[in-house]
């Protein structure tokens, strides 16, 4: 028989295999921060509860490049897929398509992808390259427009209204790029005319009300047209040859690239003068100037000169054989001006 200190061992041997069974089972660790450890690497479940599939991003993207259509992402059925195709035959006949589209089904319901899609398409005819992309009822759009009308109408279309459930999440398209950048103000009797490129709405903006502001003329003629490309202080460099342009009666500002030109016809030579050296002074360092600017008095007496010398002239080759002391009535004429 075993003695009581034998019997006393083999009993806590048997509690110490029973502790670390049920230790294993319930995550009992002798070291607190293992167990803190182990706690955090396993993710509590309760009794009962459901686990939902994780949701997969539906994709779909066209990308316009310069020879050809590449299409990337899903299509929910292949009826799906040739319904799409041609949307794309109809917005793109002449580019080549590159289709890799894979038929994955449980994305948005069919008419709203559809819907969205053909939307997506529609932007990307207006872009001379760049993407449209959906992801699930998300849309992001990105490119350079193909013309300063094109611009307009994506702006437009991506304001809204949407197709159904559809929602914009990026509008990354740029105006068209014009080089050079040019800008022309012509002021004349009635009216001042604005035409050529702008960077943007909020300049082509701020250019009307300048030119309400400056301009004492019952008329203002708007045909500038949003673009990319405008050099580094373009609204400075304007907003100068504007200032300068109002003080002269009637004349012409015109900007390409960093030159500027001004001509036309100020009240007096002292204008003239002061238009040439405001216009210097404030354009932007790196913007050249050239000007050609008249007065009044000078443009009325080469008009005089204009109209007397044939007279003279006829009169001497009339007369020039003849020695008379009265010379030809030249006075009214001068009255007349």
């Amino acid at each position: 028989m075993l003695g009581f200190r034998s019997r006393h061992l083999i009993g806590l041997a048997a509690m110490l295999m029973v502790l670390a069974a049920f230790g294993a089972h319930a995550g009992f660790c002798p070291d607190p921060a293992l167990k803190s450890g182990a706690a955090a690497a396993r993710p509590l479940v309760l009794a009962g509860a459901k686990t939902e599939p994780q949701q997969t991003a539906y994709v779909w993207s066209a990308t316009r490049m310069e020879s050809g259509l590449r299409l990337r992402g899903v299509a929910p059925s292949e009826e799906d897929r040739r319904t799409m195709l041609g949307m794309v035959k109809a917005n793109f006949p002449d580019l080549v398509v590159e289709d890799r589209l894979r038929i994955v089904e449980g994305g948005p319901p069919r008419e709203q992808w559809l819907g969205a899609v053909s939307f997506g398409l529609q932007q990307l005819a207006h872009l001379k390259r760049g993407s449209v992309r959906l992801l699930n009822v998300g849309l992001r759009v990105s490119g350079e427009a193909r013309s300063a009308g094109d611009y307009v109408e994506i702006k437009k279309a991506l304001a809204g209204p949407l197709p159904t459930g559809l929602v914009v999440k990026g509008d990354n398209v740029r105006p068209p790029i014009a080089d050079p950048f040019v800008f022309t103000a012509d002021l004349g009797t009635n009216a001042l005319s604005l035409a050529g490129s702008v960077p943007s709405e909020d300049s082509r903006k701020q250019l009307r009300d300048l030119s309400r502001q400056i301009f004492e003329r019952p008329g203002l003629d708007d045909r500038l047209e949003v673009a990319s490309g405008a050099p580094k202080n373009w609204d400075e460099a304007v907003t100068a040859a504007l200032r300068a342009l109002s003080r002269l009666e009637s004349g012409k500002v015109a900007m390409s690239g960093l030159a500027v030109t001004i001509e036309g016809v100020a009240p007096d030579k002292g204008t003239a003068v002061a238009v040439s050296y405001q216009l210097r002074r404030d354009l932007p360092k790196l913007f050249s100037t050239s000007e050609s600017i008249k007065w009044k008095e000078a443009s009325a007496s080469r008009d005089v000169a204009a109209q007397v010398l044939p007279r003279i002239k006829e009169y001497a080759r009339t007369n020039g054989g003849k020695m008379k002391r009265e010379l030809p009535p030249l006075l009214p004429l001068l009255d007349t001006q």
